[in-house]
């Protein structure tokens, strides 16, 4: 899994500036788009990030941007149509490989799973999931909100990874992180030493991001 290196954000809102904030410290090169001159200048004050003044769903600022070069493309603004405009342009005629989008609407972004755009995301839904994973585990921090290094995420096995049909011994896997669990076919696979990977397996991994990123190598290679 490539590390990106240049990410493109369209909107400079309290997403999109956050997400900025927290890609500063890594060394990714950050470019926001915003239309708001206003916010544009309160931004470049700010933040690091080269800010743009325009549409985000026009070729000559997406170009302005050197979309070309970028490895991720996240539609961050307050307009779910413009995010969703947006994300195609840079997935479709650019051939962003990471295409990120903001779509507050739940049934419209369940409507547009599968669209092409790689991540789309409820703002809404991952607040209310976060509050029902706290209620309903009292005691516990999500990883989500949680301030430590350690990251929690899920990795599907794709149908030609080479890790299929190997022992999870055998994947010679970085220490600083763990496969927790493995949902396989709708059941819930507790993983040991001897346990083989399968094709279509959603991997648990938590750990630090760099093992993690070494680990989402091994099984989707």
């Amino acid at each position: 899994m490539k590390r990106a290196n240049y990410v493109i954000i369209a909107g400079g809102g309290e997403i999109g500036s956050t997400l900025a904030k927290l890609l500063e410290p890594s060394g990714i090169d950050v470019v926001i788009i915003d239309k708001d001159p206003q916010v544009c200048e309160k931004l470049s004050s700010e933040l690091k990030a080269l800010i743009i003044c325009g549409d985000a769903s026009d070729k000559k600022t997406l170009e302005e941007a050197k979309i070309k070069f970028a490895d991720v493309f996240v539609a961050a603004t307050g307009n779910d149509s413009e995010n969703i405009v947006a994300c195609e342009l840079a997935k479709r005629a650019y051939k962003v490989p990471l295409v990120l989008a903001r779509v507050d609407d739940v049934e419209r972004a369940e409507m547009l799973s599968g669209a092409g755009i790689d991540l789309i995301v409820s703002s809404v839904q991952v607040a209310a999931m976060v509050f029902v994973n706290v209620i309903t585990l009292p005691g516990t921090t999500p990883t989500l909100i949680s301030e430590t290094m350690m990251k929690a995420v899920e990795i599907r096995v794709p149908e030609d990874s080479r890790a299929i049909g190997r022992k999870i011994r055998d994947l010679l896997l970085p220490l600083d992180c763990v496969i927790a669990a493995i949902l396989r076919v709708g059941k819930l696979v507790i993983p040991r030493g001897d346990t083989m990977i399968r094709s279509g397996d959603i991997v648990a991994v938590i750990g630090k991001e760099e093992a993690i990123r070494k680990v989402a190598e091994i099984l989707r290679k």
